[in-house]
């Protein structure tokens, strides 16, 4: 099981309702999909860690075998596939319920949650990069120290989920958890919420005083990347001609772990983040990953910034 690439989080199947009024059943969805897709895009080298019901494959089983994803990051921990409604609001907003019932979540945290046990095996010395889709109080955190001694190169981008962010009684432990890892990233929204700021310019003041590299999402406006006190921006990928957004959040954020292991500079970072979430807007679910022409997408999307 050697990767140089881990993209763990969760695994969601979504009924959708869009602000437009569309209307989708049992997409596939979660952090998990669209990271590994956001690092797909660049290099065949990554693993797939989630969880799910025995009912997994049904579900994701086709868009495994078409794409050529292994089966073996896959925990069947849970008694369900995480299933949700999620909701589209006409401002961008989003909100999403399990159909398994409010507290479902809440019930099978522990057995859906990544874990350094889980991790092990797709560890090694020369892994490069982790992407990690983690609630703030998860026990992965305590468990830092062994990734890193299992991996000692290892370069870790944490995404907190929504709900870990906009939480005003997790902001210590946030900010503890964003001093454990290399590089964090999140959405404007989320990031006033976080600081408590309405300004764009005092959010990335405040993001710069954390002293640890950011990339900040900022959906058809684009993204930044704020580090050693400075900050490059780029708009977004043809914003007009996106058909579905789910996920390109956790896409770019992927897409930009890869970047940043590969010590390209901030623009070229950016490059890389926009260039997958505006292929993967083309998509009603996760996009195709084209195994043998890696990079190619990315050389045909960013003629699009010359």
């Amino acid at each position: 099981m050697n990767y140089d690439y881990i993209a763990a989080g969760i695994s969601i199947v979504n009924d959708i309702r869009y602000a437009d009024g569309r209307t989708a059943s049992n997409r596939l969805g979660g952090c998990a999909i669209f990271a590994y897709g956001g690092i797909g895009l660049y290099t065949a080298s990554v693993a797939f860690l989630s969880s799910g019901g025995p009912d997994f494959f049904s579900f994701y089983g086709d868009y495994f075998k078409e794409n050529n994803i292994s089966e073996e990051g896959i925990y069947l921990t849970l008694p369900h596939t995480h299933k949700t409604l999620l909701e589209y609001e006409k401002d961008g907003s989003w909100h999403e319920a399990s159909l398994y019932g409010e507290d479902y979540f809440a019930k099978q945290s522990e057995n859906n949650r990544s874990s350094f046990e889980k991790l092990k095996p797709f560890l090694n010395e020369n892994t490069k990069g982790l992407y990690l889709d983690a609630a703030a109080d998860e026990k992965i955190f305590s468990e830092i120290t062994d990734i890193r001694k299992t991996s000692p190169d290892i370069i870790i981008m944490w995404e907190p989920p929504t709900f870990s962010s906009k939480d005003p009684s997790k902001r210590d432990i946030l900010l503890n958890n964003i001093d454990l890892v290399d590089i964090y990233s999140l959405n404007l929204d989320e990031a006033s919420v976080f600081f408590n700021e309405t300004n764009r310019d005092k959010i990335i003041e405040r993001i710069m005083e954390q002293d640890k590299p950011c990339f900040l999402r900022q959906g058809e406006n684009g993204s930044s990347f704020i580090a050693n006190k400075k900050i490059a921006s780029l708009k977004a990928y043809d914003p007009d001609k996106a058909v579905d957004v789910t996920g390109c959040g956790n896409c770019s954020a992927a897409a930009a772990l890869y970047a940043f292991t590969q010590g390209y500079d901030p623009y070229e970072i950016l490059l890389h983040a926009n260039v997958a979430a505006g292929y993967l807007s083309r998509f009603n679910g996760p996009a195709p990953i084209k195994r043998g022409r890696e990079n190619k997408v990315y050389l045909q999307f960013r003629k699009y910034y010359n």
